[in-house]
């Protein structure tokens, strides 16, 4: 054994009392766990990128594209997330996508949400299903999924056409 491990060995409830009583304050205590949550944040959204699906509303397109690309992310251990937003969003999910994501043994996001400049934090993509607002701008890469066939039918026709795209960007972004 080498010397600094047998002073480890050694170390006792005593001296670690020691250390923490010659802390000046508990403040200074509250700042170190401040800073090691810090870090600890940092490197997780640092390693999590992101994927932002925006449609009008938020009740249909967007939630069934962010479900269905976190469950297909999480299944390929391709480290992205992604969330949905709208441009103008209504108070709850749209009745079919509820059901229909039900249906299919996943639980929705809970209600939509308004677009703002900071969900494009660590976001490798945004995804349209409707124009961005003329107000809101980004440097984030955009891609116009509006056009997709099929996407303003039923939800099963609407939830394939969408997989079908996600399995195209999860490819790519896996490459990356």
């Amino acid at each position: 054994m080498n010397a600094s491990t047998e002073y480890w060995k050694s170390f006792t409830y005593r001296d670690l009392s020691y250390v923490f009583k010659n802390l000046k304050t508990k403040r200074c205590m509250k700042f170190v766990f401040f800073l090691v949550c810090c870090v600890i944040s940092v490197s997780m959204n640092a390693q999590m990128r992101k994927v932002v699906f925006i449609c009008e509303h938020g009740a249909a397109k967007s939630v069934i594209a962010a479900d269905y690309f976190n469950k297909q992310a999480k299944q390929r251990s391709i480290p992205f997330e992604a969330v949905c937003r709208a441009t103008a969003p209504d108070s709850t999910l749209n009745s079919a996508t509820r059901a229909g994501l039900k249906r299919d043994n996943i639980k929705p996001n809970l209600s939509p949400k308004k677009i703002s400049p900071g969900d494009t934090v660590n976001a490798e993509r945004i995804i349209l299903f409707t124009p961005l607002p003329t107000d809101f701008r980004t440097a984030v890469k955009t891609e116009d999924w509006s056009t997709l066939k099929n996407i303003d039918v039923d939800y099963t026709r609407r939830r394939n056409a969408i997989i079908e795209q996600i399995n195209m960007l999860l490819d790519e972004l896996e490459k990356q």
